[in-house]
């Protein structure tokens, strides 16, 4: 992302710059209600008017996506919480195990003999 940014950075900055030399003139802003003037370089107003655009673009944008930032901070606070939970969990069943009283690491239940006798399948007609 960073080099996408350099990249119209720099792609930008000489048509800025060429449209500023080249517009140069002076244009007369009147202000209606206030019946103020003003003279201001063509160039200028274009590129604050350009300005004033993104900006109220920009703004509307964040109004736009609050909805998701809230639901999207509101599942960051309830992992928050889970993750607690989960964690004195964890913390209250080693306590309560049997190996953790004796002072032995928990082992996975001992499996019998029947359980790793292989089956066969019945034979049909056979109950």
């Amino acid at each position: 992302m960073r080099y996408i940014f350099w990249f119209m950075t720099l792609l930008l900055t000489p048509v800025f710059i060429v449209f500023t030399v080249a517009n140069r003139d002076p244009v007369v802003i009147d202000f209606w209600p206030f019946e103020i003037q003003q003279a201001l370089p063509f160039s200028l107003v274009v590129l604050a008017c350009l300005l004033f655009g993104f900006v109220v673009g920009a703004f509307l944008m964040w109004l736009r996506f609050g909805a998701a930032r809230a639901r999207a901070r509101q599942a960051q606070q309830r992992a928050a919480v889970l993750e607690r939970e989960l964690t004195n969990l964890k913390r209250s069943a080693a306590a309560h195990s049997p190996a953790s009283a004796a002072g032995l690491p928990s082992a996975p239940p001992a499996s019998t003999a029947a359980d790793q006798t292989p089956r066969l399948p019945a034979a049909a007609g056979s109950p």
